[in-house]
């Protein structure tokens, strides 16, 4: 999903949250040279006093993480979350060829009303279209067949991919992130960011990250990541 408050950083942070701790990955954007991750830590929430009666039940409370991400030396602010699974939906829409960005929006405004369980009006949603890939995945249509392609592009209508979610845990994620002294800029599924890491050059793995399986590090990474270069 696109960036939801987009500035001009250095420095970003990647959240994930698991049942028993928080996984962190600090990337950095140097003048020269190419994104790296910095740091990689482990909290553990065993002792961790968590939230109570909120969207959030169950997170950790934000000033125990503002204090333990200063501990372990996290100086980022500007931080992606992952949309859990359950509280995120996707939909693959058709819509007319030809249509400037202001009426695509209206066209799936208008599916969405039909498919959503909840109001438009408390949705957040983002779409990207299933076509025309972007940025480093941009190479896979060069492995198509040229009939294909030609095909695709000759559809009189275009396919396109629509992730929604509720505004009502976003506002209470930004809320979280806030209190714990952290901008989020960036809301995503896990998958969008683990993707995101694979087309990145392999990077060198610290001690700290050894503790993080394979899975954990690429979405962690790839959250980081995508504040810098999504």
């Amino acid at each position: 999903m696109r960036k939801l408050f987009p500035r001009s950083t250095r420095r970003s942070l990647g959240l994930v949250m698991l049942a028993d701790g928080l996984a962190l990955a600090q990337a950095s954007a140097p003048a020269q040279g190419p994104l790296h991750i910095q740091h990689w830590h482990w909290l553990a929430l065993q002792d961790a006093p968590q939230m109570q009666h909120s969207e959030l039940t169950g997170w950790p409370d934000p000033s125990w993480l503002r204090v333990a991400r200063q501990q372990a030396g996290c100086a980022a602010q500007d931080a992606a979350l992952a949309i859990d699974e359950a509280r995120l939906r996707r939909f693959s829409l058709q819509l007319q060829t030809g249509l400037n960005v202001r009426e695509q929006v209206k066209a799936i405004e208008l599916e969405l009303q039909q498919q959503l369980p909840w109001p438009l009006a408390d949705t957040v949603w983002d779409f990207h279209s299933l076509a025309a890939p972007k940025g480093p995945s941009s190479a896979e249509p060069h492995q198509r067949p040229d009939w294909l392609v030609a095909a695709m592009q000759a559809q009189a209508v275009q396919h396109v991919e629509v992730l929604a979610t509720q505004r009502a845990w976003v506002a209470a994620c930004e809320h979280w992130c806030r209190a714990a002294g952290l901008w989020l800029v960036r809301l995503e599924p896990a998958w969008q960011a683990e993707q995101r890491w694979q087309r990145q050059p392999q990077l060198a793995s610290d001690a700290a990250a050894q503790l993080l399986a394979p899975e954990i590090q690429a979405r962690v990474g790839g959250l980081a990541l995508g504040v810098l270069k999504p």
